[in-house]
């Protein structure tokens, strides 16, 4: 019995009471930056990602935060359980948590079903502010009100202690807030996406408020704090005698200001040198956060010994400037570290998370140490409150000025500093702030007891200290300004991606920007084709275009003319367009070149793109000076949720989907949302592309569209560049040739290889049932808001390099897979037509022309490349009737060139060459030799059940084994006998083949996309593909 009131007794001293709140704040800190970062990405999702919109969701965030403050100490005083009220207010904020995924789902549905259609406008924005500011308003108070209260609860039981209370508590805070950015990031999101994140947040908080709720209880109400008196010192030291309350204050204001300017350039900075995606964003985040933390660790068994809290806190705001100009010189080295680490790190998932820590470790050097006296600034300032008597209710003004500066650190960097003076000024601007703070602080006081015992002026105090500092801070200062230059080369290398810390040695910088919401930059590099200027966002290239028409178009001018073109071609009358991201303004430019177009509304999100779209001149001059063109500076979410008007075409072309906030222009919600902006028989086109991308990232997008749209065609542009085009109702309509009309547009479009309408059709890659059926061959989450699969993994496989091969390989495939859903016959194109697209199919039409050549009279044209040996072998064996000697070889020679012909040729050439071969001296008697000219006879005429009586009898025939073995004769055979039986609706022979086949054919065949996507689709046949729009259709 003694041992449990001894145990008892323990549990309730202050050492054992304060270590215990110290650990529960750490889970409060936890939750309380996973409710920032989910709450951004909910209200990104609502309200949209624009500058403003980013600064007024920070406005509801840190301002609810200082209004909770402010309230707390205007209140703590009379408490008389402060730990009680700080555990309601959690236990609050838990439930709310847990609420509030229902909530926002709630919300926000009354508003888009309800409230906006009745608004439009400034209303209708008003409305969904105030509906946001509803959401997490009630919250943010509470959270602001958390560390005014915990502080007023500990001082209470440690009031001799006031500056390692204050410490301690702003360390648990931050270092829990840093563990939670990352937690949050890593962890969290992708494990159980933003509902169950914020239900985790929730869950903590309520952890919080039980585990406090003891020792509140347990304790007898203590009297308010009483002021502190500062330590005896042995000596005068040198300080400030006095500073009013309202001027400290001010300097928690301007102190939290410059703090947060550091923050949001140091964030830009780093982006341009470790990339553009929610990781970096976090992993930054966490460094500076955790530079905070270990500020006010350093001060908690420091600051109660401090006689003078203020003069220390002068030094602090000092070095806190010269840090962050010290930043600048580490900054300048990144690209080349990022350089190196790309250089030696594998380029795989593993070497991604290699890569990620390396990346936290810059972050850490760029910004610790100036985050590590930022964390010491708001405990001194506190404590030097606390001792001039003002109470408990200092706590909670300190921190409410401090959250306010924080606002308008914000807005000062994103609206003002950055957009007028860069980065590097923005930055330096900040510092010089902090400097002269601290210098004021420094600066000499009069000693009043000199002063009264003589009757002479006062000595001024603190003189050689106040020299050192101002000397340190003039040497730093003009340092940064001489020394260090942020080169535009270097800052636009997109190091992050390819590995190199400079553009080319013959780029030339034209523009370069730092804008709202990113850098912008526009410059011209030769590499022996003539100059191309390219224009790029925080370094990554988003178009470039050849610097005249003169020049070769460049591979980004076909797929923005393309992404023009196929919605003209697609829509018999495309009055209103609405284009969502500008670019270069190419894709504006050639839809503009439509007469039948009478409005396009190009909506772009940074207003830096824009300006520095302009040196593009005459290649977008349309987008600039025709009058039905409409550049609107706004999200293109919130733009088109806000407005009341519907479009006949909508081209979406944002940035790629691991750029910070791109991904919500590829969710589900957004492909749900897109409809209902589209006229009847309007037609949406999605680009995507098909680089630093994984094949289950591309299906987790076309999973989301493909359940919206009833029919959908996949385009290539070129091999890497992916456009679909999708109709929410109804099938779409067959290509027609209308945009070639206007002179000047079908001038533009022959440049880039688009001499007709047939050229159009030619860059057709999917049709709709192909595309549904590749989306189960990749299985992936859906990407949505709420489980954002793309946003979270596309930096992975851009860091791996991956290449999404499959879709192009459709175009190539050993059968006529494209005609199978709609596509064109092959043709040659007319004799002097001139450039023609990239893409591979373009290609292997010359060389089956080659090869048919080549076997029928023995010409030696160019283009028919390694296969000429394989023609020549043919022709030879069969002018001398020896098909027969070697069957399976015989056979092997067969399937290889009608691989690389009968897709690829006219009806009549590929008839000629294999059901009437003048190659052939005499009919083969050999069965295997025979069946296997009879299939590719059969597949050259389109016979599907000719091509399945020959195909089952050859691999029944004794060789039907040895086939199947050889990878390149078992590849053909069966996907041949596939093809057939999709061309034929017989499911049950697809399955057959399927069942008795698959496991015989080599390794390579079996991982083939191509093969597994055609032996689906033969396998769910007409009636498969027919429920699939059905229920596409349905959901719609």
């Amino acid at each position: 019995m003694g041992v449990c009131r001894e145990s008892t007794a323990l549990t309730r001293t202050p050492s054992f009471i304060g270590s215990w709140l110290l650990c529960t704040f750490v889970l409060s800190g936890f939750a309380g930056l996973v409710y920032q970062s989910i709450w951004s990405q909910y209200l990104g999702v609502f309200l949209g990602h624009s500058a403003h919109a980013q600064s007024l969701v920070l406005m509801l965030f840190m301002g609810g935060m200082a209004v909770g403050a402010w309230w707390a100490s205007r209140r703590s005083d009379a408490l008389r359980w402060p730990l009680l009220a700080y555990a309601v207010i959690e236990l609050v904020i838990g439930l709310l948590g847990l609420a509030f995924d229902g909530l926002y789902q709630a919300v926000v549905g009354w508003v888009y079903g309800h409230g906006l259609p009745v608004l439009s406008g400034t209303a209708g924005i008003g409305l969904r502010w105030l509906a946001a500011a509803a959401l997490v308003l009630p919250q943010c108070v509470l959270l602001g009100a958390t560390f005014p209260l915990m502080s007023a609860g500990y001082l209470r039981v440690a009031p001799t202690a006031q500056g390692q209370v204050l410490a301690g508590l702003y360390f648990s805070n931050s270092i829990g807030a840093a563990v939670g950015a990352l937690a949050s990031t890593y962890l969290l999101l992708p494990a159980v996406g933003l509902p169950g994140t914020v239900m985790v947040a929730g869950a903590l908080n309520i952890a919080v408020a039980v585990l406090v709720l003891p020792v509140a209880r347990a304790e007898r109400p203590l009297p308010v704090l009483a002021p502190m008196a500062a330590p005896v010192a042995a000596a005068p030291a040198a300080g400030p005698a006095s500073h009013g309350v309202l001027a400290i204050l001010c300097i928690a204001l301007l102190t939290g200001a410059t703090s947060f300017v550091y923050e949001i350039t140091w964030v830009r900075m780093l982006s341009l040198a470790l990339g553009t995606t929610l990781h970096s964003f976090e992993l930054m985040l966490a460094a500076f956060i955790a530079g905070i933390a270990f500020g006010g660790l350093w001060l908690r068994h420091r600051a109660d010994r401090m006689v003078h809290p203020l003069r220390v806190a002068g030094w602090v705001q000092v070095l806190m400037g010269l840090a962050a100009l010290a930043s600048m010189f580490v900054y300048a080295q990144a690209f080349e570290w990022v350089g190196w680490l790309m250089s030696v790190i594998v380029r795989s998932a593993d070497g991604y998370g290699l890569y990620s820590v390396a990346s936290a470790a810059i972050a850490v050097a760029v910004m610790f140490p100036a985050a590590f006296f930022a964390g010491m600034t708001l405990p001194l300032l506190t404590l030097a409150l606390l001792r001039q008597g003002r109470g408990e209710r200092a706590i909670g003004q300190v921190y409410a000025f401090n959250t306010v500066g924080a606002i308008v650190g914000v807005l000062a960097a994103v609206h003002v500093l950055m957009p007028l003076l860069g980065l590097k000024h923005a930055l330096l601007l900040a510092a010089v702030v902090d400097l002269g703070l601290g210098l004021w602080l420094l600066w000499p006081q009069p000693d009043p007891a000199a002063a009264a015992t003589r009757n002479v002026l006062p000595p001024r105090r603190g003189v050689p200290a106040m020299v050192v500092a101002a000397s340190l801070c003039v040497v730093g200062v003009v340092t940064a300004v001489g020394w260090v230059r942020f080169d535009p080369l270097v800052l636009s290398s997109s190091v992050y991606r390819h590995g190199g810390a400079r553009l080319h040695e013959d780029a030339k910088m034209l523009f370069f920007r730092d804008g709202q919401t990113a850098t912008v930059s526009v410059f011209e590099s030769d590499r022996g084709a003539g100059p191309v200027r390219s224009i790029a966002t925080n370094g990554k290239v988003d178009a470039g275009l050849t610097a005249t028409l003169d020049q070769l178009p460049s591979g980004d001018e076909s797929t923005m003319v393309l992404l023009g073109a196929l919605p003209l071609a697609a829509h018999p009358a495309p009055q209103r367009v609405g284009v969502i991201g500008f670019g270069s303004g190419l894709t504006t430019h050639t839809l503009l070149g439509d007469a039948r177009v009478k409005q396009v509304e190009t909506v772009e999100i940074e207003p830096m793109m824009v300006r520095g779209a302009r040196l593009f001149g005459e290649r977008v001059e349309r987008a600039f000076h025709d009058p039905r063109s409409r550049i609107v500076i706004d999200d293109a979410k919130a733009h088109f949720a806000a407005s009341a008007q519907r479009y006949d075409v909508i081209v979406s072309e944002p940035s790629n989907p691991w750029v910070g906030g791109t991904g919500s222009l590829f969710s589900d919600e957004f492909y749900a949302f897109l409809p209902s902006r589209l006229n009847e028989g309007g037609v949406f086109v999605q680009w995507l592309q098909l680089y630093e991308i994984t094949p289950e990232l591309v299906t987790s997008v076309l999973d989301g569209l493909l359940a919206h749209f009833v029919d959908a065609r996949a385009y290539l542009a070129n091999d890497a560049d992916l456009i679909i085009v999708a109709s929410p109702k109804g099938p779409l309509p067959p290509l027609n040739g209308a945009l070639f009309e206007g002179a000047e547009l079908r001038h533009e479009l022959a440049r880039v290889g688009v001499h007709s309408l047939a050229d159009l059709q030619d860059t057709l890659a999917m049709g709709d049932a192909a595309l549904r059926a590749y989306v189960p061959l990749y299985p992936s989450p859906r990407h949505s808001d709420f489980r954002p699969v793309l946003t979270l993994k596309s930096p992975v496989a851009r860091f791996e390099q991956a290449f999404v091969s499959d879709i192009e390989s459709m175009m190539t495939a050993p059968w006529p897979l494209v005609r199978s859903w709609g596509g064109p016959e092959p043709r040659l194109p007319p004799a002097g037509q001139g450039s023609q697209l990239s893409l591979q199919v373009l290609d292997r039409r010359v060389r089956a022309q080659a090869l048919l050549q080549r076997l029928q009279d023995g010409s030696a044209l160019p283009g028919a490349g390694g296969d000429a040996a394989l023609a020549d072998a043919l022709r030879s064996l069969g002018q001398q009737c020896e098909l027969d000697t070697t069957p399976l070889e015989s056979a092997g020679l067969v399937f290889a060139l009608a691989a690389e012909t009968v897709p690829f040729l006219p009806p009549e050439q590929r008839t000629a060459l294999w059901s009437t071969p003048a190659w052939l001296g005499c009919p083969p008697t050999h069965p295997t030799v025979r069946d296997a000219l009879g299939l590719v006879s059969a597949a050259a005429e389109d016979d599907p059940a000719r091509v399945l009586a020959q195909g089952q009898r050859l691999l029944a025939g004794a060789d039907g084994a040895g086939l199947l073995a050889d990878a390149r004769s078992g590849y053909y055979v069966f996907g041949a006998l596939q093809h057939a039986a999709l061309a034929a609706g017989d499911t049950a022979t697809a399955r057959a083949l399927a069942d008795t086949h698959w496991d015989s054919l080599g390794m390579d065949a079996r991982a083939s996309g191509r093969l597994r996507l055609l032996t689906y689709m033969a396998a769910l046949g007409a009636t498969g593909s027919a429920t699939a729009e059905a229920a596409a259709g349905t959901e719609n």
